[in-house]
């Protein structure tokens, strides 16, 4: 590729030799001659520049003879990735995938090798389910989403349109109700489901419980990392970033664009405002106002340091009491 075509995919200012070539992309931490590297710091492009690549992409001026300056750099990596490196998937349904009675298959789909799909299920146009995923009776997935390797989608699911959900996920797991009194531990049957709009991402080994009666939601574009927890009847909204190894107990809202960052966990019923940000390893016991950042975490320090001030805080009741 021409560096003055890779300038047209991008919508970016070329600097240089427009007819130089560029024969891929390469990392900041090892940048390759003849690639093109993205860099978004000043300390990218001193590391970049030790590989000589062909160009750079950059959001300001540089001292290199050939780069390209973009409005953002990222997004400028995502067009990239997008259409020259596109995600390829197989289609047809394999003979050795069980498809039982009812079930509707759109144009364009797979069904990977060792599949199962449950009565009266569907599954629309481009729909891809890679081998050994269950999807159960009744459930619903949506046109261009896919299931990857070992997914299981518990009956009734309903999932929208271009989602991805990404291997050992579980999704419509009955939720973790009990009565608890003196008759003992009683189950409470879990006869609701899970809806997760378009254009959703659900992580590696992320689990997604079904709703006592009603449904636990997804709000579409929310994108979930792995190791992820989502309890019954949760609402999540449209726009969220939730971070690996988050936990959200159960009937937890959240409005949009909504962030809750590594290890983030929230107590029941609690309300999440818009544009809310958790930082991460903080607790969430009450509800959150829209539009603030929240954090209440301890980050590392040494050990002998922290057995210190853990003596302090333990006597912080006493100073108080002399304090008055």
């Amino acid at each position: 590729m021409k560096l003055r075509e890779l300038a047209e995919l991008l919508e970016a200012e070329l600097v240089g030799d427009p007819e130089a070539e560029v024969s891929g992309i390469s990392s900041t931490s090892d940048p390759k001659e003849g690639t093109v590297v993205f860099c978004q710091t000043e300390k990218e492009v001193e590391r970049a520049l030790k590989g000589n690549p062909t160009a750079l992409v950059v959001s300001t001026d540089v001292d290199y003879p050939n780069y390209l300056k973009v409005k953002d750099v990222r997004l400028a990596l995502a067009i990239y990735l997008g259409k020259l490196h596109p995600e390829e998937h197989p289609t047809g349904v394999s003979e050795k995938a069980v498809v039982e009675e009812g079930v509707k298959i759109g144009k364009d789909v797979y069904v990977g090798p060792f599949s199962f799909i449950g009565k009266n299920a569907v599954l629309e146009n481009g729909v891809k389910v890679y081998p050994f995923c269950y999807v159960g009776e009744g459930s619903y997935i949506g046109e261009g989403s896919v299931l990857f390797s070992g997914v299981h989608i518990y009956p009734r699911t309903v999932v929208g349109k271009r989602v991805r959900i990404h291997s050992g996920a579980v999704i419509g797991a009955d939720g973790f109700g009990y009565y608890i009194g003196k008759e003992g531990i009683k189950k409470l049957n879990h006869i609701g489901n899970v809806v997760i709009e378009d254009e959703v991402e659900v992580g590696a080994n992320t689990t997604i419980d079904r709703a006592m009666i009603d449904s636990t939601r997804i709000g579409r574009f929310t994108k979930i990392d792995n190791l992820v927890m989502i309890a019954h009847n949760c609402e999540i909204g449209e726009g969220n970033i939730i971070v690996s190894q988050v936990g959200v107990s159960g009937s937890v809202r959240t409005g949009r664009n909504v962030i809750l960052a590594g290890q983030v966990g929230v107590a029941d019923h609690v309300r999440i405002g818009d544009n809310v940000t958790v930082t991460a390893k903080s607790g969430v016991s009450k509800d959150l106002e829209p539009g603030k950042v929240y954090g209440a975490n301890l980050p590392a320090i040494e050990w002998s340091r922290w057995k210190r001030i853990y003596a302090y805080l333990l006597k912080l009741p006493e100073i108080m009491k002399r304090l008055r």
